[in-house]
């Protein structure tokens, strides 16, 4: 199995990677989370960046508001996580836990990520880790979750998909740019396509930058489906800031 992105905090405080590629990407995940993976169809809008290149990223998601991995192992809220995990369906899961778990549960956040990969890595799967970002009335926030999410990455060799440092390097270079849902702790949907964007990047190896502004998808019935419309600024702009924090080139791949 290939070794996990390793992230390394400067002194800028800005998260630099060393991005390795996987030989392809995933063709089915599993979002583990809550409303930071929901809102918004995040795992939906990954599926449609990869259709847009002719990619195929089944994702089906286990997820409930509020909801911590400790939560998810113990199956509450009527959640099967574990048992979707074990069926081995899967050849990737993100886990994702509460938002605030880094910084008042650091310890739970350690035992139970690596109770899950150490479950996932047993069908073969592999573990990415959703690092998510600061509220927005304290960005102070994002060291802790980085570091934390590091540790865990590096206890159980997993991949770091380092949204909350996009959402950084995205509030410093346009802080008008509205990542936040009116709550100041959801994403909005810029938000969502920007962690989009950083999922896309992790799982294909593909630069994001070129990727549809306006993601499409179908319902049930086969009508025509908007997961997210951005303005064409807008978008580039995430997919730049994407590319960029995960060392990825700031040009459209070849076709």
């Amino acid at each position: 199995m290939i070794k996990a992105l390793h992230a390394a905090l400067l002194t800028t405080g800005f998260l630099f990677l060393s991005f390795c590629a996987f030989a392809q990407a995933p063709e089915k995940v599993l979002f583990v989370g809550n409303s930071y993976t929901y809102f918004w169809n995040l795992p939906q809008q990954v599926a449609a960046m990869a259709k847009s290149r002719d990619l195929t990223i089944n994702t089906s998601q286990s997820t409930s508001g509020g909801t911590s991995l400790a939560q998810h192992w113990r199956g509450e809220k009527k959640l099967e996580s574990l048992p979707m995990i074990r069926t081995g369906q899967y050849d990737a899961v993100v886990l994702q836990d509460f938002s605030m778990q880094a910084l008042n549960a650091p310890d739970t956040l350690l035992q139970y990520g690596q109770q899950f990969a150490k479950e996932a890595e047993a069908t073969g799967a592999r573990v990415f880790l959703y690092m998510t970002w600061a509220r927005a009335f304290d960005p102070y926030m994002q060291a802790t979750i980085t570091a934390k999410y590091k540790d865990l990455a590096e206890l159980c060799g997993a991949t770091i998909v380092p949204v909350g440092p996009a959402w950084e390097r995205a509030r410093s270079l346009r802080p008008d740019l509205p990542l936040y849902d009116p709550d100041q702790s959801h994403p909005s949907p810029t938000g969502t396509y920007l962690a989009a964007c950083v999922f896309y990047g992790v799982f294909t190896g593909q630069s994001p930058v070129g990727l549809p502004h306006r993601l499409v998808s179908t319902d049930h019935a086969g009508e025509k489906l908007y997961l997210n419309i951005q303005s064409t600024e807008d978008a580039l702009f995430c997919q730049k800031v994407a590319a960029d924090v995960l060392g990825l080139p700031l040009t459209s791949p070849a076709k």
